[in-house]
């Protein structure tokens, strides 16, 4: 058996295109499954928080002579 995984946009009209596939020639089974959000967007929205973060930072108070200032920048 052989399973396709098909992902709509969320204009998309699931019913329709689930009557369709249910429809097509050695089609058994169809499903549809709602997800509310991938954990790929759970790593973007975390990544735009620590750009947004980085942004506000001001350098100028940041002491790049002490030595674990320059060991941790370093890295």
């Amino acid at each position: 058996m052989t399973q396709i995984l098909v992902t709509l946009d969320k204009n998309a009209d699931a019913s329709l295109l689930r009557r369709m596939i249910e429809n097509m020639k050695g089609v058994i089974a169809t499903s549809v499954q709602s997800i509310k959000k991938s954990d790929n967007d759970d790593a973007e929205e975390w990544i735009n928080n620590l750009h947004t973060i980085k942004r506000s930072i001001n350098p100028d108070l940041i002491d790049m002579n002490d030595e674990r200032t320059k060991y941790i920048m370093s890295k």
